[in-house]
Formats: C-alpha cells, sequence, structure tokens
C-alpha cells in the first residue's frame, strides 16, 4: 500500500472511512477559496444569447408550421403530442406514456426513438434543446450573479462532495457543472464567462483516466499495452472493430500514427463506443450516440450535432443499426476482455455484500441488485459497474487539489497571481495572471500526473494562453 499526499492510502483492501475522510478534507481549502472568489460573468453576452435563442425558436416554430400546415406552441407537451401522434399519425416502437397516464410522452428519450419518422422531429428536438439552454441556463444565470467591487459582476458556485456516490463534486445555484457541451450553443454559455484585462483562463486535466482507471482495475493486457506505449486507445481498437489493416507507426517525435484509421468513419465510433462500454451502454443507447448522415446530401455528421449544424440541407438518418451497435460492443470486449471479467468482478461484490468500494475505500450501496424486478437489478448492476473507475477519477482530483492549495499558496501564488476556480470532474480550472499562467500549467499537470499510482501512466494536459479570456476559450 502506498502513502500519498495527506497520509492518503492507496490502495485500500476494503471499505476505508478514514481515508475518504482524509481524502474529502484535504481540498476544503480550495473548495472554500473557489466559492469565495466566484467566476466574473459579462452579462451583455448572456443577453445577446437570449435574444437570439428567441429568433432562433421563433424560426423553428415558423419553420414546424410550414411542414405540417398546424402552428403549435412547441413548449406545449399536449400539442406536440397531438401534432406527432393524432395529426401525423406517428406511432412510438414502444408506447410511453406521461406519469399521468393521459397521453403519450413526447420527453427527449421518446422524441429521439421516432427521430426519423418525420422530418418534423428533429425541428422539434432542436427547439426543446434551445428551450432547456434559454429556460435553464441563459435566462436564470445572471439573475444569480452578485455585483462585487468597481462593477464586476460574478457567480459563485455552492459546492459539495458528499452528495454523489462517487465522490465528484456537485454544484447548485447555479449548476456551473453542468453546463452542455455537446454542442455548439452549449459551449456559447462558457464564452460568457470573462477575465479581467491581463488575465487568462487555465484549464487543467486528466488525459483518458477512466479508460485508464479500467485498465488499472481490469489489468487487460491489451489496455495496458496501448496506455504503456502512448498509443491511440481509439485508434487501437478501430483496427480491430473495423478489420483495417494494422499500418501503426511512431514518428521521430514518438507520436503514433494510424494511416488505415479514418477519423470520422472509424475512430470517432470507436471512442464512442468504447467510452460508453464502459459505462454498461446498451445497443440501443450506443446508437442514439454514434455518428448519423444527411439525406439529401449524403455527408455523414458526427451524433453529437457539431457536424449536424454545418449540414442544413435536410434530414439526418442513422448510419448505425441498433445490430451494427452491438457488434461493434462485442468487438470491443473481444479486444479488451479484462473489461469484462472486471465488471463481473465488481457485479460479484455488489450481489454478495449490497454494496461495493474503491482502491479509495469509498463505499457504495447498491442494495438494489436484491431486487425482484429485473429492470432495477440492470439499472443497479450498471451503476456498479462503473462507480470504481469514477470513484477512483474523483480521488485523484481532490489530492491533486489539496496539494496544489498547500503548494502554491505556500509559494504566494494563489490568490495572489492564480485563483482556483472550480472542479469539474476530471478537470481544473484557474484564473491566471498572464506572465505566470504557462508556469502554473506546467506545475498542475505534473502534480496530476504523480497523484495516483496506477498500474497505467496517468496523463494530464492543460491549456492557456494570452487569448484564453474566456472559459469558452479554455477547451
Amino acid at each position: 500500500m502506498n502513502t500519498l499526499y495527506n497520509g492518503v492510502q492507496f490502495p485500500c483492501d476494503g471499505p476505508d472511512l478514514k481515508n475518504i475522510e482524509r481524502i474529502d478534507h484535504g481540498c476544503i481549502s480550495m473548495v472554500t477559496a473557489m466559492m469565495s472568489r466566484g467566476l466574473q460573468i459579462d452579462l451583455s453576452h448572456f443577453a445577446q444569447m437570449e435574444k437570439q435563442l428567441t429568433e432562433d425558436m421563433e424560426r423553428i416554430t415558423e419553420t414546424v408550421k410550414n411542414i405540417t400546415g398546424h402552428y403549435i406552441n412547441l413548449g406545449s407537451g399536449d400539442q406536440v403530442s397531438d401534432l406527432l401522434h393524432r395529426v401525423l399519425g406517428i406511432r412510438q416502437p414502444k408506447v410511453k406514456l406521461t406519469k399521468s397516464g393521459d397521453r403519450e410522452s413526447v420527453d427527449y428519450e421518446a422524441l429521439v426513438a421516432i427521430q426519423h419518422e418525420h422530418e418534423v422531429v428533429p425541428n422539434i428536438l432542436d427547439y426543446k434543446e434551445l428551450e432547456k439552454l434559454r429556460g435553464t441556463y441563459v435566462v436564470p444565470m445572471p439573475k444569480l450573479a452578485r455585483r462585487t467591487a468597481h462593477g464586476v459582476w460574478r457567480m459563485f458556485p455552492n459546492l459539495g462532495q458528499t452528495r454523489v456516490p462517487s465522490g465528484r463534486f456537485n454544484c447548485k445555484e447555479p449548476n456551473l457543472l453542468a453546463f452542455p457541451t455537446r454542442t455548439k450553443r452549449g459551449r456559447q454559455i462558457r464564452h460568457g464567462f470573462i477575465t479581467e484585462p491581463g488575465w487568462c483562463y487555465l484549464s487543467v486535466d486528466f488525459s483518458q483516466f477512466e479508460p485508464r482507471a479500467a485498465a488499472h482495475y481490469s489489468g487487460d493486457a491489451g489496455l495496458m499495452r496501448v496506455f504503456e506505449n502512448e498509443e491511440d486507445l481509439y485508434s487501437d481498437f478501430a483496427i480491430g472493430a473495423f478489420s483495417l489493416p494494422d499500418q501503426r507507426h511512431q514518428d521521430d517525435a514518438g507520436k503514433w500514427h494510424y494511416p488505415g484509421v479514418d477519423k470520422d468513419e472509424h475512430r470517432f465510433p470507436s471512442k464512442t463506443c468504447t467510452l460508453a462500454s464502459l459505462y454498461d451502454v446498451t445497443a440501443i443507447g450506443l446508437q442514439e450516440q454514434m455518428p448519423v448522415i444527411c439525406a439529401n446530401c449524403l455527408k455523414p455528421a458526427s451524433a453529437d450535432k457539431d457536424d449536424v449544424e454545418v449540414h442544413d440541407c435536410g434530414d439526418f438518418e442513422p448510419l448505425w443499426t441498433e445490430d451494427k451497435c452491438q457488434e461493434i460492443i462485442n468487438a470491443f470486449y473481444i479486444k479488451y476482455p479484462g473489461l469484462l471479467r472486471d465488471r463481473h468482478r465488481h457485479h460479484g461484490r455488489a450481489r454478495r455484500y449490497g454494496y461495493l468500494w474503491d482502491d479509495w475505500g469509498r463505499l457504495h450501496h447498491v442494495a438494489a441488485v436484491r431486487s425482484v424486478h429485473p429492470w432495477v437489478v440492470s439499472s443497479a448492476l450498471r451503476e456498479a459497474g462503473n462507480f470504481p473507475y469514477q470513484a477512483l477519477n474523483a480521488g485523484a482530483l481532490k489530492i491533486s487539489m489539496a496539494q496544489i492549495h498547500d503548494e502554491l499558496t505556500e509559494a504566494g501564488i494563489l490568490g495572489d497571481v492564480a485563483w482556483s476556480l472550480l472542479p469539474i470532474h476530471d478537470e481544473l480550472v484557474f484564473e491566471c495572471r498572464n506572465d505566470v499562467a504557462e508556469e502554473v500549467g506546467i506545475y498542475t499537470k505534473e502534480v496530476f500526473e504523480n497523484c495516483v499510482p496506477l498500474k497505467v501512466p496517468v496523463k494530464a494536459e492543460f491549456k492557456t494562453g494570452v487569448d484564453v479570456t474566456t472559459w469558452g476559450h479554455a477547451k
């Protein structure tokens, strides 16, 4: 067993509440500093976003009217359900009703299931996305900001670290950790968080920590080889999943190249499948995340809508069937069989004890695995399977936070020429003076990479610079 910063023990053979206490208490000083500092915001940015989102919602409403001949309030579930199911006659593959049972549901999952049945459904999904951005983030958030000295408006996050079973941080009033980042619109929100002249944002995050945690727990030879040789995991999987010729090689700088692996056709689906498989996602769930194709120009576009917004000439159809998704999931476990054995190990522990623990000793109760309802058991086992990876990640971040805060404070850097702002899953966000940002980034990256001795190397990266004047520029 190794002794880490603040006497934290790693790995633990069983539940160890004292060890968890050392981890959670160690980062309190940085958390307190973050809540006291807050993030500066640009009120005009949010006002402009609100105006643009409102105009786009009105445009989509008009588009739906032109397609269907009916003008409805797209924010009304009753009117949307009536249009789709009674007027247009669209039927769900598996009928899903509202909680009251008075009509068919038109929530996000229900709409995604029928998005290829009629061209109006993708428009309604777009409307709902804009409506959520506007109603949940863009309009309420500036109202939660407080004016500080010299007319600066700041948001002060309320951070907690005991509500999420894995030990991850949660945030409320407002929830700055839950901004949607899969679309350009969602990422635009972060550009509303700014710095003073002469200062910049610094973002430091772990590189593929959860896949590395999976390699650490499972000991899978293929996964460990990829990380030990600093290869690209997703290209490595793509070669086997798509039966491609293995032409990988390193250049003089040590960077790996995969000539036979196409970024969009092979690597992106492989990446999506890898991350989904770590969370035990089903073939149907994976299909929703896979690339789609424009029905008019036949150009592919990623399912996260980054490219979908470029192709505005037609509807989008799935490139991946449910059977095809199941095939690539099977290929993943054939390529890295140790992961499946590791998942069964965690499932067995959950079934035997009604709880399980990670290598920090953090305990997670999963009594639902003993339910008489198969769907409840399935959900509990899925939660048990990915808990150790998330918890290992959360513990590594907290240990890093404790060390960074103590050492940079002692050096007179934090609170003077640099401020810690926010922890986000596997990332730390700072606000630094331009002349020290690079040095703080290098130091923080080193702490991240040496915070916990996994069986595979831990890697991190950072983004900063004089042009990184908003949070959005830091990713």
